[in-house]
């Protein structure tokens, strides 16, 4: 009896000790939720940004080729064995090739050189050559256009300097006028030293005048310019503004825009007289992708476009709208805010953190 007496009070103890256990669990978990604090939301700090004076714009920097082609001024009139060639830029008195002893130079003349040059003839012609005889150092005083004794006198001192014979005349082919000097010249092809002359070859060939200016891009360069990007070109102190009048593969694959004048001129206007009379001139050109416009300038992440297009920005004292003149860069230049005004970034306005949504537990 005292025995079931023992092992019952031994299982009531332990029936205590278990309830006390669950409910020190029940109470520290309680005490644990209820002292832990709710979640909470953290909003972002906003973002401001202050307008200020800039520009945006974007441009490419190529290079347009100028090419002017060149064709035959003049024909030979020598016969005779070509000793000695010159090609390349000359400027008034200098030699363009030799046949025999007889050096063929250059003259400034808009005319042809066109007949035997002797005393008591007159005209442009005549003055051309006085011309070269008194940088040639043999002819004093200007020129009058008259063959005279003076002229005789200095045609056959230098022919004498030369050391040909002192005829006091000269023949028709041993002067090449050009109309602007200096220029650069080719040769053709009998004008080459060792090869006989008869007289009427293609002697030289000069630049005429006609100009084409292309810009000749690979195709990820030609992929980059659109078809109404212009194109400011720069030859020295000058910049003559350019269109793209179309476009075009050359041999290599390689894309060719055709370029005239932003009237649709040429390109060089009235200024294509100071340009090189080379076959060939490389310019410095910039490729007007967007155009540069100034102003006061925002991060285009301040800029907020309304469903009916109009747009606005956030400030300090509320919502601004704005007229968007241009953009790139990251930038937007606007009216209707003044440089200094601080702008709201990537918001609509600034919020504050929200209140918390986690339901509350109770202790």
């Amino acid at each position: 009896m005292s025995g079931a007496r023992r092992a019952g009070g031994a299982l009531l103890v332990g029936a205590l000790v278990a309830g006390a256990g669950g409910l020190g669990w029940w109470a520290g978990r309680a005490t644990l939720v209820s002292e832990a604090p709710p979640e909470q939301s953290v909003a972002a700090e906003p973002v401001w940004a202050e307008a200020s004076e800039g520009s945006v714009g974007r441009s490419l920097n190529y290079s347009t080729t100028l090419r002017q082609p060149s064709l035959p001024v003049a024909f030979n009139g020598l016969a005779g064995v070509v000793t000695a060639v010159h090609p390349g830029e000359v400027t008034a008195g200098d030699p363009l090739y030799a046949v025999g002893d007889t050096t063929v130079r250059a003259v400034k003349l808009g005319t042809p050189m066109w007949r035997d040059l002797a005393r008591g003839v007159r005209g442009d012609d005549v003055a051309a050559l006085q011309a070269l005889l008194k940088k040639l150092g043999h002819l004093e005083g200007g020129g009058d256009g008259v063959f005279g004794a003076r002229t005789e006198a200095a045609v056959k001192a230098w022919q004498k300097k030369e050391g040909r014979a002192q005829t006091g005349t000269v023949a028709r082919g041993e002067l090449v006028a050009f109309e602007r000097l200096p220029v650069t010249v080719s040769l053709g092809k009998d004008i080459a030293v060792g090869r006989v002359l008869a007289g009427g070859e293609e002697a030289v060939l000069a630049p005429t005048g006609a100009r084409e200016f292309v810009l000749v891009l690979t195709d990820d360069q030609a992929r980059q310019v659109p078809a109404e990007a212009a194109v400011d070109i720069t030859f020295e102190d000058q910049t003559w503004p350019a269109a793209i009048a179309g476009s075009r593969q050359d041999e290599n694959g390689q894309t060719m825009f055709d370029l005239v004048g932003a009237d649709g001129g040429e390109v060089c206007a009235d200024a294509c007289a100071a340009l090189p009379l080379d076959a060939q001139v490389t310019l410095r050109s910039q490729v007007v992708v967007v155009p540069r416009v100034s102003g006061v300038t925002v991060p285009v992440a301040a800029v907020r476009t309304a469903p009916d297009g109009s747009t606005t920005v956030m400030t300090e004292a509320g919502e601004v709208r704005v007229e968007v003149q241009g953009s790139g860069q990251g930038l937007a230049v606007v009216e209707g805010i003044d440089v200094g005004t601080r702008v709201l970034l990537g918001q609509s306005a600034p919020t504050e953190a929200a209140p918390s949504d986690a339901p509350d537990e109770e202790g």
